[in-house]
């Protein structure tokens, strides 16, 4: 079987040589490495190909150019048509893969003929929290059980580190939406929705190197606008399906995604029209109501709670929302916060 690995390169020349030495020095044999150059700036694809000519696997790697800058999605997307692998794996081009990854996604993907197969993963390069793979090792069927374990955070968004059946792939059309960032969340919440064969591989198979600059650094405002844009995308796809619409799951999934969106918008823009802007659009996406929500889906309280505010005039509803939301944050990081105290009163 063989495998597509497809890594976008965009200004990464001190983690690209890393990156690619661990996919060719893989133990799984049937490869191709799909390296797709979105009109990087810097040195990056001299260091591919210093790599590519001095490796004796550098046969395995294409280069494909864009002739403008695209993006992440873009850059996917045209690793994805020019792919002639069985399966589709996505590779950021600033991580890296432990020597056996593929093969240990690979094994399984043959054996159960899954629509993708998803492995742990690593965070290494700076202390911080990712979201966790909880979900045991092994094969996974039926829609219901695979879109309700994604509904309740039990696997990850990221696009990477999934092997993806590329007939399967493309008879869903689940192709990067160009143009926008956190375009991971739209493509995962999709995949969630069709996927009927997945396997989990609880052995670690990516590394997912976060540097404390990129940590630190905060989004800019078309970043907090994608949010919007993609919880928009998301409503429409909820809106157009009425096994979607009648899911208790995917209702507190949406109403959640909404606070989570907008507690980012909160703490990182400070402007208050821009703020008010997309409480108004958050408002908006709503396909049932409060009240039938706490009596058909019998939510729980703290849902019922938040969910006061469209109960309220927008004005009020946005000032109670704004309130409720960055209360929830004081309490979710307050445990964080105690601990640290008493780590640094323990060192005096």
């Amino acid at each position: 079987m063989k495998v597509s690995v497809i890594i976008p390169v965009y200004n990464v020349a001190p983690y690209v040589e890393r990156c690619l030495l661990s996919v060719l020095n893989q133990t799984w044999q049937d490869m191709e490495v799909i390296v797709v150059n979105d009109c990087t700036p810097d040195d990056s694809m001299e260091i591919v190909r210093r790599v590519v000519a001095n490796h004796p696997r550098g046969t395995m790697v294409r280069m494909l150019e864009h002739e403008v800058n695209g993006g992440l999605s873009a850059a996917r997307n045209t690793g994805i048509r020019a792919a002639s692998g069985d399966y589709l794996y996505f590779l950021d081009s600033d991580d890296y893969l432990p020597s056996d990854s593929i093969e240990n996604l690979a094994k399984p993907a043959v054996q159960y003929y899954a629509d993708f197969v998803i492995g742990n993963y690593k965070v290494t390069g700076a202390d911080y929290w990712a979201p966790p793979l909880c979900l045991s090792a092994g094969f996974y069927a039926g829609n219901d059980v695979i879109l309700s374990a994604y509904l309740k955070n039990k696997w990850y968004v990221m696009a990477w580190n999934k092997l993806v059946r590329k007939d399967w792939l493309y008879d869903n059309r689940l192709f990067f939406e160009e143009g926008i960032v956190h375009e991971d969340d739209l493509w995962s919440f999709r995949l969630a929705c069709c996927a009927e064969r997945m396997y989990v591989a609880d052995a670690v198979s990516y590394y997912y190197d976060m540097q404390p600059q990129s940590i630190m650094r905060s989004p800019s405002k078309r970043n907090l606008e994608c949010r919007v844009i993609v919880l928009c995308a998301i409503f429409d796809l909820i809106t157009a399906s009425p096994s979607l619409l009648s899911n208790h799951l995917v209702y507190i999934f949406f109403e959640t995604l909404k606070a989570k969106y907008f507690d980012r918008i909160l703490y990182h823009s400070l402007d208050e029209t821009f703020r008010l802007e997309c409480y108004r659009t958050f408002r908006a996406k709503k396909y049932l109501s409060a009240w039938k929500a706490l009596f058909r889906f019998r939510i729980g309280a703290g849902l019922a709670l938040r969910n006061l505010h469209y109960a309220l005039p927008v004005r009020a509803g946005y000032v109670y929302f704004k309130s409720y939301v960055r209360l929830m944050y004081y309490i979710s990081v307050l445990p964080i916060k105690l601990k640290r105290l008493g780590e640094k009163l323990l060192m005096n």
